[in-house]
Parts: structure tokens; C-alpha cells; sequence
């Protein structure tokens, strides 16, 4: 009786290990559909979405269509999530990927792996366009009579923390929408601010002569634009890899940035790992 009970509490402490064994991995759930589900949010210019049509355009749709055709797969746009809602997606599977142009950085990354980065988006200073206090140097910024603008928890204000410690920071409600931010430094309720490249070109074209990049030449911060991945499935992963590093060696990649880089040096190419003999 002891041995039978003995075999019994053995298996029932074991219970939860094979149940974890049992559970269908991403790359296989993948492979037996054929599909991979992802998560999106509009942003361009990564991903588009016709108001009319709801079809997608922008790179990372063109990026995933490929990655799919070259793997004998299908895409699924399954569900629309929000910056703030991106690791709970994943982790509860609701998706496979979240498929935009996902900055690798350290918050997220304690729960999310990363592709390899299909391209790279820098971050420039942006002043108003009369404004020549910075024109030759950023760093006059650091000053206590200056004020940089920024939406609360984002990387414009993570910089002016980190590099501009002195002036201070207007911060204003996190909406998703820069347009505000940018209005501050036009309307001078700001001196400055930081902002991805093509974002803030896109603002300019739209309203001229309002702002100008200052730091064109040294940008403040480049990312590297990935497709988020669950962080235990290495197999995904090195499958989705492989088919972006062939897309960006072949040149594809080259031609899916420039249909969609409205403004030139807004979007970074991603260097080839090799030398071309002379």
C-alpha cells in the first residue's frame, strides 16, 4: 500500500511538468496551421490601413507577406493591440508575433524576444525652424531656462532625463498621437523635443516651415525595427530569421524601404555581413 501511494504522489508531483511538455509551442502550433497570427498597430510608415478597404500596406505587411510566401505560409491579421498591451498578447497567445516595426529595447525585452532588425529608425532633435540657438551644438539645451516637451513614459523623455539632466520637461498625456508635442515646440511652449525621423518629417511636410532636424548628421538615439516574438520559442524565432535574412541579402528589403521612405535618411538600412571584393 505505502508503494502504491508512493507511485501515486509521484506521479501527481510530475503532473505539472508533463502538462508543461504537453503544451503546443508557437513553431509547432504554426507549422500544423500553417499560419502565423499577428498582432498589429497601425504606425506608419510600418504598417497602414485603408480606412475604405482595410487593406494593410507598409513595410512590415510587405516584410511578413514575403517571410510567409518564402515559408510555405500564410499570414493572419488577427487582432489590433496597443503599445501598452503588447507582452500581455503574447504571453497569453491571444497572437504569434506582434508584427510592426518593434523597437528592441531592454523594458520589453525581459519578456520578448526579437528578430533580427529588419531596419533601423533614428531620433532626432527638432526645433523651431527660426530657432538658431542649437544649430551648431545640442548641447546648449542643458540648461535650466530650457524646456524640452515629451508624452509621459516616452523615449523623448527618457532622453532629456539622460542627456539634458538641466532643462526641464513639459510632459503631456501619452495619446499616441505626436501631433500635440509638436504643436508645444511650433506655439514655443517648448524649445524642443525628440522624435523618430520620419514622424517628425511627416508633421513638417504637412506644416512647413514650422520645425527643423538639428542633429541630422548625429542622430540621439537610433532602434532597430523588429517583429516582437514570444521569449521561449527559439525555433520561431531562428524560422522567421531565416527568412528576413534572406530577404534583406537578396535586396528585397532595400526595395520595400525606399516605396515607403517618403523622406530621405528617415529610415536606416541594415549593413550586409559581408565585403564585396574590390
Amino acid at each position: 500500500m505505502k508503494k502504491l501511494f508512493a507511485i501515486v504522489l509521484m506521479l501527481l508531483v510530475a503532473m505539472p511538468a508533463f502538462a508543461e511538455d504537453a503544451k503546443e509551442s508557437t513553431y509547432d502550433r504554426v507549422l500544423r496551421t500553417k499560419t502565423i497570427r499577428c498582432g498589429y498597430i497601425p504606425y506608419a510608415p510600418a504598417v497602414m490601413i485603408d480606412p475604405n478597404t482595410k487593406a494593410f500596406s507598409g513595410i512590415i505587411p510587405e516584410v511578413m507577406e514575403e517571410a510567409a510566401r518564402l515559408l510555405d505560409l500564410k499570414i493572419e491579421w488577427a487582432e489590433e493591440v496597443g503599445w501598452g498591451t503588447t507582452v500581455d498578447s503574447i504571453r497569453t497567445g491571444r497572437v504569434d508575433a506582434i508584427c510592426v516595426g518593434f523597437w528592441e529595447n531592454p523594458a520589453e525585452g525581459k519578456y520578448l524576444f526579437f528578430s533580427r532588425p529588419l531596419y533601423y529608425s533614428p531620433m532626432n532633435a527638432y526645433v523651431r525652424v527660426d530657432d538658431t540657438r542649437f544649430d551648431m551644438d545640442i548641447t546648449l539645451l542643458d540648461n535650466e531656462s530650457m524646456t524640452i516637451v515629451s508624452g509621459d513614459g516616452e523615449m523623448s523623455g527618457i532622453i532629456a532625463r539622460q542627456d539634458f539632466p538641466k532643462a526641464k520637461v513639459l510632459s503631456l498625456p501619452n495619446m499616441g498621437d505626436t501631433t500635440e508635442q509638436l504643436l508645444a515646440i511650433s506655439t514655443k511652449k517648448a524649445d524642443a523635443s525628440f522624435f523618430e525621423t520620419w514622424t517628425a518629417e511627416d508633421f513638417i511636410a504637412k506644416n512647413p516651415n514650422t520645425l527643423k532636424n538639428v542633429t541630422r548628421l548625429a542622430p540621439m538615439r537610433v532602434f532597430a525595427d523588429t517583429i516582437a516574438l514570444p521569449m521561449d520559442d527559439v525555433k520561431f524565432k531562428a524560422m522567421l530569421d531565416n527568412a528576413f535574412n534572406q530577404i534583406i541579402n537578396s535586396g528585397h528589403m532595400d526595395k520595400i524601404i525606399a516605396k515607403y521612405e517618403k523622406y530621405p535618411g528617415s529610415l536606416l538600412r541594415v549593413a550586409k555581413p559581408y565585403e564585396a571584393p574590390k
